[in-house]
């Protein structure tokens, strides 16, 4: 039979004096090992933080450089409001110096900003005028629908795009012969409801049936749909015959040959006045179509901030302005307005 002892510590005081110390050992590793992970987690901590706030510097000093872009923007379109009433005339052209693209370089950071007028392409919600009492026929604009169709086709776009734009802001559900309504849009994956209602950006597009990123932003040898249209602009549909590309001007003429002719003759001497207009294109109606000057500007300002070893920090900052004076009022440069109907900030 095994015979088992039991040592007794007071016998053996130097095995007790062993455990104490293995102990000790045991807990002296343990708060090493958390100081340790807390020391690294601590660390880790600082450099996303430290990492956190230079972004934070970098953001906000871009999106300072793309401010001073829309206030210099800003200016520039008061100024040239102002010329024009000196000269009693509201004239706006692509030689003016709005026009040109703004950049200006600080040790900080840099911005570029264009000036882009609205009213120099084809107002997309004009394809729809009238009110929910009105019938389809009745609230559909047909002279702006067959403008923007020529125009389609200018493009090598196919026409019928254009029935699904009109059923979308339309406020009925009645389809066009090429559109496309709830039944239509209910049925995708996700499902979702024709908006019936006026697009609030041209990349809304992108949502309406049939159109895709090539259709409206192109590539490198075709600028795409976007280039020529927009959501702002007149709200009358006028186009500016001074700042419009020769495919809106024939697009609005429904003639290559007559947007051609349009087109050399601003070059030559921009138009000023709708009498102008009526005694250089005598065989149209062009104060219906056209204005000389524009209300509607489009400010893209791109804020750049340097970076050694690290992705430049950029941020586009886009506004549409609506330049303008009180009725009464257009004596008094103090008046003059500029709104802001549109903002967004691009990361």
């Amino acid at each position: 039979m095994r015979k088992y002892f039991i040592m007794n510590n007071k016998n053996y005081p130097h095995m007790y004096a062993l455990g104490e110390r293995g102990m000790a050992l045991l807990l002296t590793l343990l708060v090493t090992i958390i100081l340790t992970v807390v020391v690294l987690e601590f660390n880790y901590l600082i450099r996303v933080y430290a990492t956190l706030s230079g972004n934070l510097v970098d953001d906000l000093q871009a999106q300072a450089a793309a401010r001073g872009g829309i206030e210099t923007a800003k200016a520039l379109l008061l100024n040239d409001l102002k010329n024009d009433m000196d000269k009693s005339i509201r004239v706006d052209t692509l030689e003016e110096e709005w026009a040109e693209e703004i950049d200006f370089t600080t040790p900080a950071s840099s911005a570029k900003t264009k000036i882009t007028d609205e009213m120099s392409k084809l107002n997309l919600n004009r394809l729809i005028k009238g009110t929910l009492s009105e019938t389809a026929i009745e609230s559909k604009n047909i002279e702006m629908v067959e403008n923007m169709k020529y125009l389609f086709e200018l493009l090598d776009l196919d026409p019928g795009l254009v029935d699904c734009i009109v059923d979308w802001i339309d406020e009925n559900d009645q389809e066009e012969p090429l559109g496309a309504e709830d039944s239509y849009y209910q049925s995708l994956d996700p499902p979702r409801y024709c908006k019936n209602g006026p697009l609030d950006s041209v990349e809304e597009l992108l949502l309406i049936k049939g159109f895709d990123e090539e259709i409206l932003f192109g590539d490198d040898e075709n600028p795409g749909l976007a280039a020529y249209v927009t959501v702002f602009g007149d709200p009358k549909g006028l186009v500016n015959i001074n700042t419009a590309d020769e495919v809106v001007l024939s697009a609005v003429l429904k003639s290559e040959a007559a947007g051609s002719s349009a087109f050399d003759s601003r070059q030559d001497d921009p138009f000023e006045t709708a009498a102008d207009l009526t005694a250089r294109l005598p065989d149209i109606d062009p104060a219906r179509k056209f204005a000389t000057g524009s209300s509607y500007f489009l400010i893209t300002a791109t804020g750049t901030v340097p970076a050694e070893g690290d992705p430049v920090r950029t941020l586009k900052i886009k506004t549409l302005l609506k330049r303008s004076m009180p009725q009464g009022l257009e004596t008094s440069e103090n008046y003059l307005q500029l709104e802001t109907a549109y903002w967004k900030v691009e990361r």
